[in-house]
């Protein structure tokens, strides 16, 4: 092994990880996405609602 041997380094590996997958959790029978995301969304707009008339 010479000087210019010892001198030159192999790259580090990557410390990537690997991607992290979430899964949506089971719902009741009948039950979907779709009507949660309404739910939330008129939630939302009444809370917008009060806040106006508050105002």
């Amino acid at each position: 092994m010479t000087i210019n041997e010892s001198a030159t380094t192999a790259p580090a590996p990557s410390a990537e990880r690997p991607p992290v997958v979430t899964t949506m959790p089971r719902l009741g029978r009948g039950v979907c996405w779709g009507d949660i995301k309404r739910e939330i969304e008129l939630d939302e707009l009444e809370r917008e609602a009060r806040l106006k008339e508050a105002a």
